[in-house]
């Protein structure tokens, strides 16, 4: 049997482009992992620093975990704002782009027992092929704080 020297170039090609997709896609899983868990490492610790800040005091003396949810509501919000770089839309802009928008879905505050739990989605774009597909990538997340401490 002869072969084709045509028949060598075309399974390279292939190769070749099978070895960028697999690249693309890992490089957005990538992304989209580093992006989750950053979000949910920030959120819970806003949600403890919020919790923690507002326990009251007098309560504490007597073992009962209380918070005053006007206030654990102003320091998680203030937390995004101020240590997440969130502008008042919820999202993280750089360079003049959008990196991801915060969208917090369902918010549940209780004061005794202390509790602060948030869920929602992390709105983003894919980074390698933001220019050519216009889809936005929602990745769903879920946090809370819970504090037992009466010292």
């Amino acid at each position: 049997m002869e072969r084709k020297s045509g028949a060598v170039n075309v399974f390279f090609i292939l190769f070749i482009m099978a070895f960028i997709i697999i690249t693309v896609v890992t490089i957005e899983f990538y992304h989209i992992f580093t992006v989750k868990e950053y979000i949910d490492t920030e959120l819970s610790r806003a949600l403890n620093i919020a919790t923690d800040y507002a326990m009251l005091d007098e309560y504490r003396m007597e073992h009962i975990s209380m918070i005053h949810i006007p206030t654990a509501t102003a320091e998680f919000e203030s937390y995004l704002h101020n240590e997440m770089k969130l502008n008042s839309s919820n999202e993280r802009v750089e360079d003049g782009k959008v990196k991801y928008k915060l969208i917090i879905q369902n918010t549940n505050i209780k004061n005794s027992p202390a509790l602060y739990q948030v869920s929602g989605v992390v709105r983003m774009k894919p980074i390698v092929l933001s220019s050519l597909v216009p889809v936005d990538i929602d990745i769903p997340f879920k946090a809370r704080a819970r504090n037992q401490r009466f010292e």
